[in-house]
């Protein structure tokens, strides 16, 4: 891989003027502990929300029971709105990471805001943005996409280094098996990153960096 595929994630609030996301979180704040639903597959669409504090995994259950871990979000991303626009129910599960605060945002606000700010470009935009990062971390040898995951994953939460995700997991966030993600881990090695039995400790995010921009199938320990 290139430096053109190191992994940069554009929020929501990245797409929008200060003044536009303090009106999507003005209203009513709700806390999610670790472990809580913020949104649950199936459900019928009826809010957004606009995640102001803590980190979320999106997760999605098949027909046959398999769940893929689809994407992480943090600050500054709107969930759910999926469902809202396409008038149908929750295609995938959100749940808490840490502790999150979220405004709740009904339908008929949210498409009022949509319309009084000009933003379904900008949500379509997003919808790409989306649509690319759940195809890269699908490309490249398990250890650079494991790499790229993880880096992503850092970059969303703001800068945090330690995660509680098994090797399963992430596992099913990659598309791989849990002994491929094995040992991509020992591949990459202890001096990038680190995994115990429920957490995921990344130790150098410039060697995560290089391992995936360096010689195809190659990891670089420099």
């Amino acid at each position: 891989m290139s430096e053109d595929h190191i992994p940069s994630v554009s929020p929501f609030r990245a797409l929008v003027s200060r003044e536009e996301w303090a009106g999507l979180t003005s209203h009513r704040l709700q806390t999610y502990l670790p472990g809580e639903a913020l949104l649950t597959q199936g459900d019928e669409g009826t809010h957004v929300l606009a995640l102001v504090e803590g980190l979320v995994k999106v997760v999605r259950s098949d027909r046959d029971g398999r769940k893929r871990l689809l994407a992480f979000r943090g600050p500054g991303e709107i969930l759910g709105e999926m469902a809202l626009q396409c008038g149908g129910e929750r295609l995938a599960s959100v749940w808490a990471m840490s502790k999150c605060k979220a405004s709740v945002v009904l339908p008929e606000e949210f498409r009022r805001f949509v319309s009084d700010h000009k933003l379904a470009d900008r949500l379509a935009v997003m919808a790409t943005h989306r649509l690319r990062e759940q195809t890269e971390v699908h490309d490249g040898a398990v250890h650079e996409r494991l790499a790229m995951a993880l880096l992503r994953l850092v970059e969303v939460s703001g800068g945090r280094a330690s995660f509680p995700l098994t090797r399963e997991q992430l596992a099913q966030h990659i598309d791989v098996g849990r002994k491929a993600v094995t040992k991509a881990l020992d591949e990459l090695g202890p001096d990038m990153v680190r995994a115990g039995n429920r957490r995921i400790d990344v130790v150098s995010v410039e060697r995560l960096r290089k391992a995936i921009t360096g010689p195809r199938g190659h990891v670089s320990k420099v």
